[in-house]
């Protein structure tokens, strides 16, 4: 499994801590990680996320991930195929973090892992399926996060 990060808003140079955020993308990956496969994380603005919304979900509002999972090709091509894209709204993260008492980095990886979560087939369509992947994304940031 191989994730791929892309800054497609002007997120802060000291926020930009790829490794940190492909490893708990990773983490969170772990179930599918022998999958010949890649991940995008795009991390966006406002205006693209609701376009994203727009296009692809018929939602006309700002969210803070989407996730898109891709199939599986039919036969072996040889490279990675696309698992999947997770949209990060950083516009998003950079509101919510001092709602729920993470920094911005924190907030941005919430998502990040929020949405490789859905990846691997969680669901949040309940408070207790919500509660359930929170606490694992929580797990994860707090596993990458500490000093070892």
């Amino acid at each position: 499994m191989n994730v791929n990060i892309f800054y497609q808003t002007d997120v802060p140079k000291h926020l930009r801590r790829t490794g940190i955020i492909k490893k708990a993308c990773l983490a969170a990956l772990a179930p599918c990680a022998k999958e010949n496969a890649e991940v995008n994380i795009i991390f966006v603005d406002e205006k693209e996320i609701l376009r994203v919304n727009k296009t692809y979900l018929n939602h006309h509002y700002v969210t803070d991930v989407i996730s898109f999972n891709h199939p599986r090709p039919p036969f072996d091509i040889g490279a990675p195929w696309a698992f999947g894209d997770v949209y990060v709204c950083y516009g998003v993260a950079r509101k919510n973090a001092p709602l729920f008492k993470h920094t911005h980095l924190q907030e941005m990886m919430m998502y990040a892992v929020h949405g490789c979560l859905h990846l691997t087939g969680m669901d949040d369509g309940t408070p207790p399926q919500r509660a359930e992947m929170d606490r694992k994304a929580e797990k994860i940031i707090a596993r990458t996060l500490s000093p070892r």
